[in-house]
């Protein structure tokens, strides 16, 4: 069964094919807080008058959880939730390593201490569990960051981070290419800052209690430690370690382990629902299951891929099991086509 969105129960099968309005809203909602875009989820809220219900439809009081006896709103707590993980992965992508550090020891102390459980501190309200696609071992975490702040501790060119919409000046596509505009200091004093990092982060590596871990990071030491050996090293061969690209993968990966250590749910519902769909019609077009006929259809329903028969009778099945007419494709009508795999530009751009 689908999980449901902020505020509302997993559907009934009955609900999964006549949604209400606000199940829909829910599901909105749910993709602006999973996504930090607190300002349109408390807009969308209040223009769409968004009322959780549960799983019969009716109306339930607003949502709150205890934490130490005060009621907090469900919604504003995810938000603001969502707020600290904005600001801790802007710095990280932008470079400033120990301001997200410092925001991630106040605010989310779990996801770099060692006393750390090796679950989550809550569970998510659907039910299912959350496995990670990257480590959340917080000594694994500590040691990518530690990593990251040498990385940017070694760069000269500087490299500002725009977010996504944003244009940068045409200043900085100039800065992109000189050499010759670097970082302004003591070259001697920078190495030798450069080097007691270095050795701190061997000395952590090699701290590491598991082996493969420990051969894992000394060896991308190896690597970075190159930097070393360069005095731009934007433009040596170790310059895809000095690229927006690995600032992107550890801001996700911590990211992901303050959604860990929350008990949240690494993506929206909406975004489960579209890799499910996928998985779900890939399979069914590997092992060429055949649709059922279109009056078996649920009514309004649309299967990207293939056309509803232009029967009298079409839509009109609202109580017809779809699974039962499985094994007569081809009746009354119907396509006996196999089920295409799950395209979701088609989906989203199927008319009503």
């Amino acid at each position: 069964m689908q999980p449901s969105a902020i505020g509302a129960k997993p559907l009934s099968a009955a609900r999964l094919f006549q949604p209400t309005p606000d199940d829909l809203r829910l599901l909105v909602l749910d993709y602006l807080c999973q996504n930090s875009f607190s300002s349109t989820a408390h807009a969308f809220m209040m223009d769409s008058g968004v009322k959780p219900s549960n799983a019969d439809g009716d109306e339930i009081m607003p949502l709150t959880i205890q934490d130490g006896g005060a009621a907090t709103n469900v919604v504003d707590e995810k938000l603001a939730i969502g707020e600290l993980r904005k600001a801790i992965k802007i710095h990280i992508l932008s470079g400033q390593v120990n301001e997200a550090t410092e925001l991630l020891n106040e605010h989310f102390p779990s996801v770099l201490s060692e006393s750390s459980d090796s679950g989550p501190s809550g569970h998510s309200a659907d039910g299912l569990k959350y496995i990670p696609s990257a480590s959340v071992n917080p000594v694994h975490l500590a040691l990518n960051l530690h990593i990251l702040a040498f990385i940017e501790a070694a760069r000269t060119v500087p490299l500002p981070y725009y977010p996504p919409g944003v244009i940068p000046p045409a200043s900085d596509f100039s800065k992109a290419v000189r050499p010759d505009i670097i970082r302004q200091e003591d070259p001697e004093e920078a190495n030798v800052q450069l080097l007691h990092r270095a050795q701190n982060l061997y000395s952590e590596a090699i701290g590491l209690p598991n082996p493969d871990d420990r051969g894992k990071y000394l060896r991308e030491l190896a690597q970075v430690g190159g930097l070393l050996a360069y005095k731009v090293p934007e433009y040596g061969p170790m310059a895809s370690y000095m690229t927006q690209d690995r600032r992107d993968a550890v801001a996700d990966q911590i990211d992901g382990a303050i959604l860990y250590r929350t008990g949240q749910s690494a993506v929206s519902t909406v975004e489960l629902a579209a890799r499910q769909a996928s998985v779900v019609w890939s399979t069914l077009h590997e092992i060429k299951v055949r649709a059922p006929p279109s009056i078996a259809w649920p009514a309004g329903l649309l299967l990207p891929g293939l056309k509803a028969a232009q029967s009298s009778a079409a839509g009109r099945s609202g109580d017809i099991d779809p699974m039962s007419t499985v094994k007569k494709p081809g009746a009354d009508g119907g396509p006996a086509e196999i089920l295409p795999p799950f395209d979701l530009h088609a989906f989203l751009d199927a008319g009503p």
